[in-house]
């Protein structure tokens, strides 16, 4: 990972009121993003906060449903996400 905007992201996340654990799997979800990516994460973070425990909360429900192997959670999540990002 070459990516000169990562630190910054992971300074918002590692700033954030996540726990230690939910720090480092949202900083290792973000560690292999494109450049743009990362910062387009940065530019979501910096205008509300919240969106860090979103991005995280949906991370988390998509692992329990993949390692589930449940298609209707993962459907589910996806709608959710959906809306979710509509009202952004």
């Amino acid at each position: 990972m070459d990516n000169k905007n990562f630190p910054e992201l992971k300074k918002l996340i590692f700033e954030s009121e996540l726990s230690f654990s939910e720090k480092e799997d949202l900083a290792w979800l973000f560690a292999e993003a494109t450049e743009e990516e990362v910062r387009a994460a940065i530019d979501l973070f910096e205008e509300d906060t919240a969106w860090i425990r979103k991005i995280s909360d949906n991370y988390h429900s998509k692992k329990i449903a993949l390692l589930a192997d449940d298609a209707e959670m993962w459907k589910n999540i996806l709608q959710d996400e959906e809306k979710m990002l509509k009202k952004k």
